[in-house]
């Protein structure tokens, strides 16, 4: 079986959004650097799905993995530092 591009970042988003709502759960019980590191892998994976995704495609990702815009700009930002 071939995974699209699409499937595969869909599916990463999912798995590290996953994750990181059971590091928001756990909240002082777990290292805070764990969380910092789940939320730059899902800013990095923002960047590979806006350059490897057409408009449309990365529109339909977001809207599955139910992130607004808003939200996708905060996972970029903690990669960029801006």
């Amino acid at each position: 079986m071939n995974v699209s591009t699409f499937e595969k970042l869909q599916e990463l988003f999912l798995h590290d959004m996953q994750e990181l709502s059971q590091i928001h759960r756990r909240r002082w019980y777990i290292w805070p650097m764990a969380r910092i590191v789940k939320e730059e892998h899902l800013g990095r994976c923002c960047y590979l799905a806006e350059e490897f995704l057409s408009p449309s495609d990365l529109c339909a990702l977001k809207q599955k993995i139910g992130l607004s815009e808003r939200q996708w700009r905060l996972y970029k930002v903690k990669v960029s530092g801006q």
